[in-house]
């Protein structure tokens, strides 16, 4: 199969017109669920149903097949048997529909038969250059073209925001977007492509590697269809922005999953993370990894070092944050004896006496009234020391002032701020809301300083591949 010229995907994502192919008035069937997601998400553009059986479907005139929309199709959803697809490819091809999804299984993941079936279906949808997602797949979200096939049953923040995904698991899509959603991450777009039988990981690296909006890159792979290629886009999209995969079928029985989940093969992950590595991938160990990633760049800035200043309120989180710190090689430096000697003199009848005013710096308890001011003026004093700071706090997130304060202090001296929420259900929105003022926030030190050894690592890449730039 020929590779095609890659084509610009704004349409997919920000379709003036879809159609339903399988529309249903059933809103817990996928035909329904589709239309009843896009009307409450109020799409702007025209949605045309198909279904023979019917003539109108909640509020929209339905059309007995693709053919007979009047206007021109953007995007085709088939929520539609395996079976079925041919004739609707077929027809979608006569009407020139520019991108499709296919939703249903039993393609390639099912073996040879499953293949050709597949192969059939690609070769009929190059006939028309209509370029497709999936099959065996949960398709797309998208905050600007505010369409939600991933979970559609759901209403997810469609305020447009820099992370993009893509998954070759519809759990996995699904979950990123709504975990991902809560811990304050907003998506430009979300992408379950299952089988990846036209439209590939490479593909949406290169898209969204060139997209403004898009800030950073996540990814959920089983196999690759092309590694050269991947190792090729990667390598270039890398150097200005990030990108993180988590790669399943790492164990031999991951492997076997993976052939019977999508049908890939997994290969080496040795292989992979030797790709990751000369490639400046993040690789990810999992779902959870995979998110606190994502908040970790959701930082403008990264560390220029790895000195990292903590500011704790409890003992043992400076044991637990210090320990993370030597597991990951990051330092934790004595503060200067003139700024310890200040924060000594301005924390003293403000909060118990402690002995940790070197770094880490204990906070033991800051008073709920007044101690987020505390916080900020001890930052103050420890920032330009340091190359980022984590700062364990009981209370404050929620506060405006707060977290203006903490951005106002990283951007004037061009440094992180990460903080970790203790008492996290009681802070969960301020959580979310730090995230989003590019302060990443997370539950547990480890956590937070495992995101610290990966901003530092990539801002070490970043200044080696500079250097070296003819």
């Amino acid at each position: 199969m020929t590779q095609q010229t890659m084509p610009d995907l704004k349409y997919m994502f920000q379709p003036r017109s879809v159609a339903i192919v399988g529309a249903s008035k059933d809103e817990w069937k996928s035909g329904g669920m589709f239309i009843n997601s896009m009307l409450k998400d109020k799409y702007e553009g025209m949605i045309y149903p198909i279904n023979r059986k019917e003539t109108e479907i909640m509020g929209l005139k339905c059309y007995p097949g693709v053919m007979d929309i009047p206007g021109e199709v953007d995007l085709a959803i088939l929520a539609i048997p395996a079976q079925a697809i041919i004739p609707a490819m077929e027809d979608c091809v006569k009407k020139g529909v520019k991108f499709a999804i296919v939703h249903a299984v039993g393609f390639s993941e099912l073996g040879d038969e499953g293949k050709e079936l597949e192969k059939k279906m690609i070769g009929v949808a190059r006939q028309g250059n209509i370029r497709l997602i999936g099959p065996n797949c949960m398709g797309i979200f998208t905050s600007r073209g505010r369409i939600n096939t991933i979970v559609p049953y759901a209403r997810v923040p469609l305020d447009p925001g820099g992370v993009a995904f893509i998954g070759q698991s519809g759990w996995v899509s699904e979950t990123i977007l709504r975990v991902g959603s809560g811990r304050g991450l907003r998506f430009t777009g979300v992408i379950s492509i299952g089988n990846q039988s036209d439209l590939t990981v490479e593909d949406l690296f290169e898209y969204w590697g060139s997209d403004p909006n898009t800030k950073v890159i996540l990814a959920y792979v089983e196999g690759l269809k092309n590694p050269q290629r991947f190792m090729e886009v990667a390598r270039k999209v890398t150097q200005h922005k990030p990108i993180i995969v988590w790669k399943g079928g790492s164990s031999e029985m991951g492997a076997r999953a993976a052939a019977s989940h999508t049908g890939s093969l997994a290969g080496s992950y040795q292989i992979f993370q030797t790709m990751c590595r000369q490639t400046g991938v993040i690789p990810a160990y999992g779902m959870e990894d995979v998110i606190d990633l994502a908040v970790a760049f959701s930082s403008p800035v990264l560390p220029p070092g790895n000195d990292v200043g903590l500011l704790i309120e409890a003992g043992g989180g400076a044991v637990a944050s210090s320990d993370a710190c030597a597991r990951e090689g990051l330092k934790i430096p004595p503060l200067p004896l003139d700024i310890q000697q200040r924060i000594a003199e301005y924390l003293k009848d403000k909060v118990p006496p402690s002995n940790n005013r070197k770094n880490p710096v204990d906070l033991v308890w800051a008073p709920v009234i007044g101690g987020s001011q505390y916080y900020v003026d001890c930052l103050e004093m420890m920032l330009p020391t340091v190359d980022v700071c984590l700062v364990i706090t009981y209370a404050f997130l929620h506060e405006d002032w707060f977290r203006q304060k903490m951005v106002e202090l990283r951007d004037r001296l061009q440094k992180p701020i990460v903080l970790v929420a203790a008492n996290s259900d009681d802070q969960v929105e301020g959580m979310a809301l730090a995230t989003r003022d590019g302060l990443p926030c997370y539950v547990m030190p480890d956590n937070a300083v495992r995101c610290v050894s990966a901003m530092v690592k990539r801002a070490k890449y970043l200044k080696q591949t500079l250097n070296t730039k003819p």
